[in-house]
């Protein structure tokens, strides 16, 4: 490890050897350091996992096993792990789910299915009136490839909550969980949600949950869902709603709606005081919903006027045109030495840790969640006034045009201003607790725009000093 400290296959022996020796708080220390390599390694998880239940860390393990479980739901292992978790920290019941679960796929487990009777037998035993039991429960069902924005919520809400994850390719996956759950709460209005509100019997006597972002919306796919059986949809903000109220009237008249922002780990995204600089990033996937060619061409008309100015993309290319086009257009401009392209990265804050701005050149965005979350790191923006971003962000803080770009960038708000906006009106916490109260009530809750109650909403593009110094 002194000589490669970045060796994933060290560093998780010297967890495994750590733990072997009873160390289990070195073998999560080497476990974590790995993760933030790559936290895609499955195994390295699961190890981890252990060492926090060897610590009697359970709230820790639950969310490394959930995390786990939302990728491979068909290691009984992992089910009978939780189980274990949930024991201890008193939740019986979700406990013998679980071993349910891990039953089901290997049944050839006499020890584990006594452990699951007696374990059964000691939940009907126990107080009705134990905490755990006032805990409100959900179950959050996502298509797979689509739980990015739910994972970051399950985890906050499970500070309050019992939330139990099934992510999955088919229907198959989701029945026997739906079956055994009173509140449902399905993620994107997808193909998903529309087999399951069309299901004749699964979803009878259940309260429903549908929260929907934006695709869904503009491609059309949320008209297959059938309503009739959804209690409560959630859109993420304002301008969604009023969308899919204009493009498909009357379809919500028996459904109360909810309109609740998408939140941001505000820990994970810590601030960075000082930036002064003028490097530029652009964080997400190369591709036409982004418009990467305006990106380029407002870089240039920056460069051009500031020399200084550099730009500094995370994000792979998602079409073989822009693999063609976009080292083109750096050729023909001369900007190869201005303009940096990176790839996918997986440590988006410590990307953002040097640079200064953060760019969007979206023709559309439904938020833009990393755009929040540059700015609670201290980027300062330069948003393009997509429709609806004016509700979201205060309008001093869009361009429409070139110029409003320029004046933008040199006079824009500053970052401490920026950091107390997400604070205030994005975090995660925020977004959790409007969560719970549609989960333990039945009033509708709607956040008002974020921009029509920040200080600098009245201000227009460009009215700053920066105006006079152009």
């Amino acid at each position: 490890m002194e000589e490669f400290p970045q060796n994933l296959r060290a560093l998780n022996d010297l967890g495994a050897i750590r733990q072997s020796l009873g160390d289990a708080a070195g073998a999560e220390e080497a476990f974590l350091r790995a993760l933030e390599i790559d936290p895609a390694r499955e195994d390295t998880r699961g190890n981890l996992a252990l060492a926090l239940c060897v610590q009697e860390k359970w709230t820790e393990a639950r969310e490394q096993l959930n995390k786990l479980l939302a990728v491979n739901q068909t290691d009984s292992r992992l089910w009978a792990l939780l189980a274990r978790v949930e024991k201890n920290m008193g939740n019986l019941g979700a406990a013998v789910e679980y071993l349910d679960r891990c039953l089901l796929i290997n049944p050839d487990q006499p020890e584990v299915r006594e452990i699951r009777d007696n374990m059964a037998k000691e939940a009907a035993r126990a107080p009705q009136n134990r905490p755990a039991a006032k805990m409100p429960f959900v179950l959050m069902c996502c298509q797979r490839s689509l739980e990015y924005f739910a994972m970051q919520l399950c985890d906050e809400l499970e500070k309050k909550a019992i939330v139990k994850r099934v992510v999955g390719s088919n229907l198959g996956e989701f029945h026997w969980p739906v079956r055994s759950a009173e509140t449902v709460w399905i993620e994107w209005g997808s193909d998903l949600a529309a087999e399951l509100t069309k299901h004749p019997q699964l979803l009878d006597g259940k309260r429903v949950i549908l929260r929907m972002h934006s695709y869904e919306i503009l491609n059309g796919m949320c008209a297959k869902v059938n309503y009739g059986r959804v209690d409560d949809v959630i859109f993420v903000t304002n301008y969604m709603r009023e969308l899919f109220e204009r493009k498909f009237p009357n379809r919500l008249e028996n459904t109360r709606v909810h309109v609740i922002h998408n939140g941001i780990d505000l820990a994970k995204y810590p601030f960075i005081p000082g930036k002064s600089g003028r490097k530029i990033a652009f964080v997400a996937r190369i591709e036409a919903k982004k418009d990467p060619m305006l990106l380029l061409q407002a870089f240039t008309f920056l460069l051009h006027r500031h020399p200084e100015v550099e730009l500094h993309a995370a994000g792979a290319p998602d079409n073989n045109r822009y693999y063609l086009s976009m080292p083109d257009f750096l050729n023909k401009n001369n900007l190869a030495g201005s303009a940096h392209f990176y790839g996918h990265q997986n440590n988006i804050p410590k990307f953002l840790a040097d640079k200064d701005f953060i760019i969007c050149t979206s023709p559309f965005e439904s938020q833009g969640v990393g755009l929040l979350e540059a700015m609670h790191r201290g980027l300062r923006p330069l948003i393009y006034s997509f429709p609806g971003a004016e509700t979201l962000y205060p309008q001093a803080w869009l361009w429409k045009n070139l110029d409003e770009l320029e004046a933008l960038m040199l006079n824009g708000p500053n970052p401490e201003e920026c950091r107390d906006f997400v604070a205030k009106f994005y975090s995660m916490e925020r977004q959790a607790d409007n969560f719970i109260k549609i989960l333990t009530g039945t009033e509708e809750i709607v956040e008002p725009a974020p921009a029509s109650l920040w200080p600098s909403a009245s201000d227009s593009p460009g009215s700053h000093a920066a105006a006079d110094h152009l």
